[in-house]
């Protein structure tokens, strides 16, 4: 059918017939037609399917006598939650089927080998707003579901959605129209109020850029103004469309004489404006409604009459859009700025929000986000312990009412991001898709942004882990964009590659030249697809560096990124600098840590010294330090990681301190307030590293002078990633600490299940198992790990660790279901 129409309407113009309520206003309607089953329900138009089809066959027979090509059946209000108002819910199905089968037999009756006539379903808003919480998408869609399976069992050509006035009715109306039925095609018809938008406050552009993923006939306007008032609109539409128009306005605005509704403008007016329509790219559907007529309609059909349709032409860069506005995926500067602080693992203030159930609470930090200047919002509500879908479900709600930038729902969980999106009106992007479970997921995510009409975030992650070359990157890219292009039919402008990047501020020499590999990537994936975008999580290039030097790292970056082709970027936005205040010196100090350059010393160091506070230390001079007591000295020179000058004094107080002294109590100790300083912020993570590794140096050349008793033994602990994640930076850091502090670390790598915990632990000994995970699931997983060992007798000392774990988590879901010790 859909291709039946669209051959028809290159060749002419299609009529829509005119006003129904109109009609039966004027019809005579008998007091018994009103009533069912004892209630008297006059007001509800849809009953006259029922109780009196004859007045239907009559408008419909009339209005194709008239000319009209299409016939709107009277079911505009026929779905549950409207027919519950009249306490006749359970009739949706039969008052659809029947206003469906009346309208059909006058299209039969009518129709003609050169002038077929079809069944135009009407599906009408209903009276609430699913975007102003006035009802639910599951509610919605599931009664639309019904009325479209009334109406398709009538024998219903095309649904026409018609006068819609928020575009999340629309998205639940056309996905239950398309599982009902999805060979029957289906035109929107919105309505645009006086004000210039629709009643939700969404505009032409913005309704077009929603709709644009969806497969739809024609999109155009019904309702609200005349012809007069509609025209500009339908000009914004030509520009941007890639769909047919239909029009069917009202016959002028309406006006009160003596308290009755009346519409001024005749049938040849109507005609003249209406006709005017056809000047514009893309009008293919002309028709009335409140207030027209079949003589409006006959005039109407007469007078367009042989002429042809001109071709839709429009064109709308890949966009996102709130209900209110549209934002280009690629901006022109680069590059698109997606704010990055509502999320719960990132922003202390946005967990605490949520842990208090303050979800209005949350508003504000995506509003200081707007002001901030960010052009999208990131949504990301899982950690440990909470109830992510519900989280995501309540955050998002609020968030697509009162935030006026378009969205990016964030979660690895399928069911968080579909109640983000059963909640988004406008057209937003997830945050993400990748291969790391494999296709399947994959897949499923795929499929879930194809049915809302989303853009799509790829990370390059396969079921090996994440990417970390340059090589690696494309190759995971390429196969990304395979299956999204050639398997879910997206379009290469809607995807977005995550080509991912890891700190360079750890001194971990895995990833010295991360920044060098995420910037190659980027710029040869924007040659080899330059149609795609790409965007960075920009502050994981910095985690671990103290917050004022982040932001110049950030900045200058982002930058090279920017000239390498990246087109969006997740950022804390106020946390950018403009290049012009930072410094030369500033910028070599960055240069040379993201390229690694190694001609003056280590970059990482230089770069942390650089941007040291100094005004706010107070250096201690070497006379200073050689008035501190003996145990000062030690734990000084391990703070400082200065190993070059503890191994000579460790080896010359050895004479006069027992060595077990400064192993167990000077140098553990000295650690121990290393650890406080880590955890409060006040020393960042390479000098804490370099700490540990002149505590392994210091150990090592004490233990052959420490009593036999007291030697150090190792001590083996087994740690990996967890099931279902492939994040491992943090887990290798704490494999560097504890090895670096005398324990021998069996690290068994990324994605592992608790049985591979165990054959490592059995094989070499281990005295504890250490499980790590960056994602909210991974801390369900670690959970039903502890509860699978409790039922083995299993009592092991267990370290869990992540970004999304927090101690009421551990305490409250962890250390009840488990007799072993839990650190």
């Amino acid at each position: 059918m859909l291709t039946k129409l669209q051959e028809i309407i290159e060749k002419k113009v299609l009529i829509i017939d005119g006003a129904m309520g109109t009609q039966l206003h004027a019809a005579h309607v008998e007091n018994e037609w009103w009533m069912y089953e004892g209630k008297d329900l006059e007001g509800c138009p849809e009953l006259l399917n029922f109780t009196a089809p004859q007045i239907l066959e009559t408008i419909h027979d009339n209005y194709a006598a008239a000319g009209a090509d299409l016939l709107t059946t009277n079911t505009f209000g026929s779905m549950p939650w409207v027919l519950d108002e009249y306490d006749i819910p359970e009739t949706a199905y039969e008052f659809s089927r029947l206003g469906a089968h009346i309208a059909k037999q006058s299209a039969i009756k009518y129709s003609t080998p050169d002038k077929p006539r079809f069944v135009l379903a009407s599906v009408g808003p209903g009276t609430k707003l699913p975007s102003l919480g006035h009802i639910k998408y599951d509610e919605m869609y599931e009664g639309y579901k019904i009325m479209a399976q009334g109406l398709k069992d009538g024998g219903a050509d095309i649904f026409l959605l018609e006068t819609c006035q928020d575009p999340l009715q629309i998205k639940a109306a056309l996905h239950a129209l398309n599982d009902a039925a999805p060979q029957i095609p289906i035109m929107v018809s919105v309505t645009i109020e006086m004000t210039g938008t629709m009643l939700i406050g969404t505009d032409a552009q913005t309704i077009a850029a929603i709709l644009a993923p969806f497969n739809i006939l024609s999109l155009g306007f019904n309702c609200g103004t005349g012809p007069k008032q509609v025209h500009k609109h339908i000009k914004s539409l030509s520009e941007v469309s890639k769909f047919p128009i239909s029009v069917h306005a009202n016959a002028g605005l309406p006006q009160n004489k003596g308290g009755v509704s009346y519409y001024p403008m005749g049938p040849e007016e109507f005609t003249k404006l209406q006709k005017e329509f056809l000047e514009i790219n893309g009008v293919s559907f002309l028709g009335g409604c409140c207030g027209t007529t079949p003589e409006h309609i006959e005039v109407l059909a007469k007078e367009v009459e042989g002429i042809k349709p001109l071709k839709p032409c429009g064109f709308l860069k890949a966009s996102l859009a709130s209900l209110f506005s549209t934002v280009p995926l690629k901006q022109e500067p680069a590059p698109l700025l997606i704010g990055e602080r509502s999320n719960a693992t990132g922003s202390k203030a946005f967990r605490e929000l949520l842990k208090a159930n303050d979800y209005e609470g949350t508003l504000t930090v995506g509003q200081q986000q707007v002001r901030a200047g960010a052009h999208i919002i990131d949504v990301s509500v899982g950690f440990a312990g909470r109830d992510e879908t519900g989280d995501m479900d309540k955050v998002v709600e609020l968030y697509s009412q009162k935030v006026s930038l378009p969205l990016m729902p964030d979660s690895t969980q399928i069911k968080a991001l579909e109640a983000a999106l059963k909640q988004i009106g406008g057209r937003p992007i997830i945050n993400s898709v990748n291969l790391e479970d494999g296709e399947e997921k994959f897949d499923a995510v795929c499929k879930l942004a194809k049915k809302f009409g989303a853009a799509l975030v790829c990370l390059t992650i396969d079921e090996v882990g994440m990417a970390k070359t340059t090589a690696d990157k494309i190759r995971i890219a390429e196969r990304i964009y395979d299956l999204c292009v050639n398997r879910h039919g997206f379009d290469p402008h809607d995807l977005v590659f995550d080509m991912l990047t890891f700190t360079i501020g750890s001194g971990d020499d895995e990833y010295r030249t991360a920044g060098i590999e995420t910037l190659e990537a980027i710029r040869e994936f924007q040659i080899l697809h330059p149609e795609v975008g790409t965007t960075l999580g920009l502050s994981n290039i910095s985690f671990g560096l103290d917050i004022k030097a982040r932001a110049y790292l950030n900045s200058i970056y982002l930058d090279y990124c920017v000239k390498a082709g990246l087109t969006s970027a997740i950022v804390n936005v106020k946390h950018i600098l403009p290049l012009n205040k930072i410094s030369e010196a500033d910028k070599k100090a960055c240069d040379d840590l993201i390229f690694n350059n190694q001609e003056a010393g280590d970059p990482l160091f230089a770069f942390i010294e650089h941007f040291s506070n100094v005004g706010d230390i107070e250096e201690q001079s070497d006379e200073e330090y050689q008035n501190l007591e003996p145990i000062e000295k030690v734990k000084k020179l391990l703070l400082d990681g200065d190993k070059d000058r503890l191994l000579p004094l460790v080896e010359e107080l050895r004479h006069d301190v027992l060595p077990e002294i400064i192993v167990n109590e000077w140098l553990i100790d000295g650690m121990k307030v290393i650890g406080e300083l880590f955890g409060s912020g006040q020393m960042q993570l390479p000098f804490v590293l370099q700490s540990a590794e002149t505590m392994k140096a210091t150990v090592d050349a004490l233990n052959p002078y420490l009593p036999k008793e007291e030697k150090a033994s190792e001590t083996v602990i087994v740690v990996g990633t967890v099931k279902g994640d492939v994040h491992d930076v943090g887990k290798n850091l704490v494999d560097i600490i504890l090895s670096n502090n005398g324990f021998k670390v069996i690290n068994i790598g990324i994605k592992a299940d608790l049985n591979s915990f165990l054959i490592a632990a059995k094989e070499h000994k281990a005295q504890a198992i250490g499980m790590s995970g960056l994602l909210v699931k991974s801390t369900a997983v670690m959970k039903e790990n502890l509860e699978e060992l409790q039922k083995m007798g299993i009592d092991i000392p267990v370290l869990i660790g992540g970004a999304a774990l927090t101690k009421a988590f551990v305490n409250d879901f962890c250390r009840p279901i488990y007799d072993g010790p839990i650190f």
